[in-house]
């Protein structure tokens, strides 16, 4: 099997797990430290594979201001990443570098073995507004 690299350099990434913890009501609130649980390398692509925003305004939102990032995690990662935040931080884009995102879904590594290169996450963020 060829392996080629991504066609993006990678940056700097941190990634903060949550931790859960029940409020008075019995419902699970997500709680992040302040210091990243995961510091790694990541490449990153702004948008999705299929952007479409005709669903995308609403009353609160009237232009349509959802923010998404595709970044890819190496295959050395061994984390659950569903509820987690994910930021990066090129040194040449200080407006990315000052973004966290909120991770989308509950995202899986595909095959190691069988993907090819050194990065087999692919993590859709949106971007965090708390």
């Amino acid at each position: 099997m060829l392996s080629r690299p991504m066609p993006f350099g990678a940056v700097p990434c941190m990634v903060w797990l949550p931790t859960y913890a029940e409020d008075a009501y019995g419902n699970r609130r997500a709680t992040y430290d302040e210091e990243p649980d995961v510091v790694t390398e990541c490449c990153y692509a702004p948008g999705r594979s299929t952007p479409d925003t005709s669903d995308d305004i609403e009353e609160d939102r009237p232009y349509g201001v959802t923010v998404t990032v595709t970044f890819f995690l190496p295959k050395s990662l061994q984390a659950d990443l569903r509820g987690a935040r994910i930021a990066c931080a090129p040194p040449d884009d200080p407006a990315m570098a000052a973004q966290t995102f909120d991770v989308v879904g509950t995202p899986y590594s595909y095959p190691r073995a069988n993907t090819p290169g050194d990065y087999s996450w692919c993590i859709e963020g949106v971007a965090h507004l708390g």
